[in-house]
């Protein structure tokens, strides 16, 4: 079984920017760091919608981004 070590998280917003030639939305995004790994998703949204009002481009997506290493565990089984 692997081990799993909680390294980082991160608030990312995603932005219609514009559009491609195709008529595709062209999305952007905005990262914010030193999230606190206790935070709730709802707290986590909460605020990506808050931050997400400060710019003139429509809200696509709040994404939460958590980063984790994984390493093998040794298995003790006699």
């Amino acid at each position: 079984m692997a081990q799993v070590t909680p390294l980082s998280r991160h608030l990312q917003l995603q932005l219609q920017v514009g559009t491609q030639s195709d008529g595709t939305p062209k999305i952007g995004n905005h990262n914010y760091t030193h999230v606190l790994p206790s935070a709730s998703d709802d707290d986590v949204l909460a605020v990506g919608q808050a931050l997400a009002g400060l710019f003139n481009d429509p809200l696509v997506q709040v994404t939460r981004v958590d980063e984790t290493a994984l390493a093998a565990t040794s298995s003790t089984t006699a």
